[in-house]
């Protein structure tokens, strides 16, 4: 098992909103908090991102971001093994394992 970097824009106990590059491809994992719910969903929805982004992420608004990539599925957060500090990586397991993205 490795490990993906990941850049985030919300925290709240762990990343709601990051982007993380694996196998050359670029992904967005979704979970800011939602009105409707009036909470935070207790999973992401994963976007593919167009590779043509990654070095301008830093420097744009990520709001309407998902609009930029092609929705790949849910995943639930518990699914998704972050670092110590929940702020830095995921394990790459999530993409490896098929059953966990979808």
């Amino acid at each position: 098992m490795a490990r993906a970097k990941i850049t985030y824009r919300e925290f709240y106990d762990i990343p709601r909103a990051f982007v993380t590059r694996w196998a050359n491809r670029l992904f967005f994992f979704d979970g800011h908090f939602d009105q409707s719910l009036d909470d935070y969903p207790d999973e992401y929805s994963v976007y593919e991102l167009p590779m043509t982004l990654k070095n301008r992420l830093r420097s744009m608004p990520w709001e309407g971001l998902a609009n930029l990539g092609r929705y790949i599925g849910r995943v639930p957060i518990e699914r998704v093994t972050f670092d110590k500090t929940r702020r830095k990586a995921i394990d790459d397991d999530i993409f490896r394992d098929p059953l966990k993205v979808g």
